[in-house]
């Protein structure tokens, strides 16, 4: 069936639509939960235009049939369609991009009642994945037979998912205390941060040092160091003379921080409350590394100044204020 068709047959089955926030909804088990997603929420009305949302138009037995997303970024117009198609135990999910043009089709077949395997044919491939159950519960996802994510449970729900030797997903231990380990990070930074730094040799007084995060849920970020500032870059850490890595690992508590801070914004990605936490945590860091007797180190500049700035720049002024 071509765009014209599906969109006509799917749009007809619509009994009501509904704004969501993205990444919407999607029936294949464990989509979300693999990439530390959430569903998205139901919206009382669409958002601003420079908003990422999506339309989503359900069927009278509550099913979904149409899914719209609209760019934030192209300023609320239409860029893709979903269109369902329900034929017993079979599903189809053909998604078009704004011109009509059909970027892949889902295949999914279920088996008394749950998804058993869900078949990709896109422009330039194809995928398939197979799902197994245990007491109606998810344990793995196959592809060619071979287990890409395997899933345990237990009373309380889902425990962890493993894809290989990658640990994905892990609910944290009983009396996981987030901002008690958050502050335990902003401990580390203080204690990293003057080692990394000491080590470096320098060509004349430092003037800046800057803590740049990419993604201030990850709470990882490079050390840049300027000696010579040019008014042109004085905001722009890549472009200082000196750089020095941290490494907080990436296992036991600092692996469940960044994880329950990604899930916090996957709440509400307009809101960002786990990138917030982290930006806060990074302020945290740097203004008690401003105290730090640097000149015991290596000589300052009159206006020697430490401070922590996302890549992008967009953190710097609160930033700046909130350092002190």
């Amino acid at each position: 069936m071509n765009y014209e068709a599906r969109k006509t047959a799917a749009t007809a089955t619509v009994a009501r639509w509904e704004w969501y926030t993205w990444p919407g909804l999607d029936p294949r088990p464990l989509h979300f939960e693999r990439d530390l997603l959430k569903p998205g929420r139901r919206l009382d009305a669409r958002p601003p235009l420079n908003r990422d949302v999506l339309r989503i138009g359900f069927d009278t037995e509550g099913r979904v049939a149409v899914t719209e997303k609209y760019s934030g970024f192209l300023r609320g117009r239409l860029n893709y369609e979903t269109f369902m198609r329900y034929a017993g135990d079979v599903v189809e999910a053909a998604h078009f991009d704004a011109d009509g043009q059909r970027i892949y089709l889902h295949e999914y077949r279920y088996v008394d009642g749950l998804m058993r395997s869900a078949e990709l044919t896109a422009r330039r491939g194809s995928d398939r994945e197979s799902y197994e159950y245990t007491d109606g519960l998810i344990t793995r996802v196959l592809h060619d037979l071979t287990p890409r994510l395997v899933a345990e449970h237990d009373d309380h729900g889902l425990v962890r998912i493993v894809a290989g030797r990658e640990l994905r997903y892990e609910r944290p231990p009983a009396g996981f205390d987030l901002e008690a380990e958050c502050r335990a990070v902003e401990d580390a930074l203080v204690a990293l941060v003057p080692e990394a730094v000491a080590a470096l040799k320098f060509d004349g007084p430092v003037s800046r040092i800057a803590l740049s995060y990419h993604l201030a849920n990850d709470l990882d970020c490079e050390i840049y160091i300027a000696t010579d500032v040019d008014a042109e870059y004085e905001w722009s850490p890549p472009d200082y003379n000196y750089v020095a890595d941290i490494d907080l690992g990436n296992t036991g508590p600092i692996r469940l921080v960044r994880q329950e801070l990604t899930l916090l914004d996957a709440d509400d990605h307009d809101a960002g409350a786990g990138s917030e936490w982290g930006r806060r945590v990074m302020c945290a860091a740097a203004t008690r590394l401003r105290t730090h007797d640097w000149t015991a180190v290596f000589p300052v500049t009159a206006d020697f100044l430490l401070y922590t700035v996302d890549l992008e720049l967009v953190d710097l002024e609160r930033n700046l204020a909130e350092c002190g």
